[in-house]
């Protein structure tokens, strides 16, 4: 690895590198910027390209250093931004490259939530048809708020997951006729033209009153969530709302959890009911707990991350998140929070929307407040 010397890192103001001598170097710089609200960015496995996802519903992508001036896919005509709407996420299957199937998550303009598979162009690898979308699934929340927007595939099962909020009425996190407040496991893999299947795995598949596509119960607004590329465990986000904020993780395979919601803020007893009651968090008998959390005198809303599996040493089989509202970055390492906010940049963080990686599983900080894309190197 070349090892840069002071006069070297000069070299990299380009990349909007921010630092104010050798020694305070940054771990964070500047790859993409002057962008429209950028939600999230990814990219199909071994991919160097970076798919970069926009509020409004245009998707743009990142080659050779600059952002290509056309989109990859436009459907800001179909897209709403009320609320905490807009075009959310973003997810390429494993055989993306030769079926050019992707799919994407979106409010639309009535205010519904959206889930969509898109067919990548014939003859423009750099270009989606928009006419090609098939709608695979759509809800109807109460609110404008509390929309989740991750979509994700396992690398354990090859599934499909969807993190759906509770949109403004904590109810739907219990109702198991609702598929709002939960996280979902689909299976897309039947082709271009079909809509999803319940794998037969899924915990409430069959007769039991539960909706077949529920994986998990109990959230508020699960944000973003992201998969360990090594192992296939799930990482969430959960957004808090007067207290707390949590991160929940479940090993690989374990559905059928309850986390909680509204019962539980984190792990302090919020609003039980007479069939779900406050257990105590020592013994957790009922609710899977948050294996961290952090109260609202360090932030307000808590924007989940991603198991770092890239280049980067400096957080190597960290998991990163951030708060949105405090700018503050935290590596959860070895069960202990570290925060990484300064020695990341020397300017504000705040308005991060998401912390994902690209195609190589390097990371990557969405920042909606100011429309720049952040590498961790």
């Amino acid at each position: 690895m070349r090892k840069w010397s002071c006069a070297g890192l000069s070299m990299l103001a380009a990349y909007v590198l921010i630092a104010t001598s050798c020694q305070e170097a940054k771990r964070a710089y500047v790859v993409a910027q002057d962008l429209e609200a950028p939600m999230y960015v990814t990219a199909p496995a071994g991919d160097v390209r970076l798919f970069i996802v926009q509020r409004a519903g245009t998707i743009a992508i990142r080659h050779n250093g600059v952002v290509l001036p056309t989109p990859f896919l436009d459907i800001r005509a179909q897209v709403g931004t009320t609320g905490e709407g807009g075009l959310l996420g973003l997810a390429f299957p494993s055989n993306y490259e030769n079926s050019g199937q992707f799919y994407v998550f979106y409010s639309n303009t009535a205010g519904r939530s959206v889930l969509s598979r898109f067919v990548r162009s014939s003859t423009d690898p750099n270009r989606a048809d928009p006419a090609s979308e098939r709608v695979l699934l759509t809800l109807v929340p109460p609110g404008t708020n509390h929309k989740g927007g991750t979509i994700a595939f396992s690398p354990a099962d090859g599934y499909l997951y969807v993190g759906v909020g509770d949109g403004g009425n904590r109810a739907n996190a219990r109702d198991p006729n609702s598929l709002l407040g939960k996280m979902l496991r689909l299976d897309v893999s039947g082709g271009a033209a079909s809509g999803y299947a319940i794998p037969s795995t899924n915990p409430f598949a069959g007769p039991d009153g539960v909706r077949d596509e529920i994986w998990a119960f109990g959230f508020r607004n699960p944000f973003r969530f992201s998969f360990d590329r090594a192992n296939g465990d799930l990482w969430i986000g959960d957004v808090g709302e007067n207290a707390v904020e949590e991160i929940d993780y479940e090993p690989a395979g374990a559905g059928g959890r309850d986390y909680g919601w509204p019962t539980h803020e984190g792990t302090a007893c919020y609003q039980p009911d007479a069939t779900h009651p406050c257990d105590d968090p020592a013994n957790p008998t009922r609710y899977a707990f948050p294996v961290a959390q952090y109260t609202h005198a360090e932030g307000c809303s808590i924007t989940g991350g991603v198991v770092s599996r890239g280049s980067s040493s400096f957080v190597a089989g960290d998991y990163l998140f951030a708060d949105f509202c405090s700018g503050r970055v935290w590596a959860l390492r070895g069960g202990s929070r570290v925060e990484l906010t300064t020695r990341l940049a020397s300017e504000s963080l705040a308005g991060i929307a998401a912390i994902s990686e690209d195609g190589f599983g390097d990371v990557y900080l969405s920042q909606l407040s100011t429309g720049r894309i952040w590498r961790v190197r």
